[in-house]
């Protein structure tokens, strides 16, 4: 199987998971998913304010070539909850599946954890140590938000999505 077939396989396995879900277990999953979508959207701002979205321009994205394996159960999960329509990862090639023409193909809020609060050093040598340090305490609070919708599901909701086995998913 490629990745794209593994894509797929996987997509549909979770996707047929999540709406087999109770009611009750999708709600909370959407809350906590909406949680989640505002932390990410706050932590892409605080880097957006000081000019990282130019100098990842300028760069070309260096910290984007690899991130295969970066999108996980939990963020398609969170993507089933907003009735989002799911972008088609582009593999084969040397950079990002998820990089499309213009840059990556998820909205800030909807990007894998990794992609969310990674900044390199140029990004980082650019703030204040108050703001490295507010950066810093909102991953801690988007790792305790995970931490909360994995409850909910078990362990292995942080897992690549890539890396699940479609014929041997555990249900959700």
């Amino acid at each position: 199987m490629n990745d794209q077939d593994v894509w797929h396989a996987a997509v549909a396995a979770v996707t047929g998971e999540y709406l087999r879900l109770p009611q009750p277990v999708r709600a909370m999953l959407r809350e906590k998913g909406s949680a989640i979508r505002a932390a990410k959207e706050e932590l892409h701002r605080l880097a957006h304010e000081m000019g990282s979205s130019v100098i990842c321009a300028s760069c070309g994205g260096e910290c984007c070539l690899r991130g295969k394996y970066h999108f996980t159960v939990a963020d398609l999960l969170i993507y089933r909850s907003t009735n989002a329509e799911l972008f088609e990862p582009r593999f084969g090639r040397d950079f990002c599946p998820y990089l499309g023409d213009a840059g990556c193909l998820m909205q800030p809020a909807l990007r894998p954890f990794n992609c969310i609060t990674f900044n390199c050093e140029r990004v980082e040598g650019l703030w204040e140590p108050e703001r490295i340090d507010e950066f810093y305490r909102r991953e801690r609070e988007l790792c305790r938000l995970y931490g909360e919708f994995e409850a909910l599901l078990g362990s292995r909701a942080r897992q690549g999505l890539l890396m699940v086995q479609a014929d041997r998913l555990r249900p959700l």
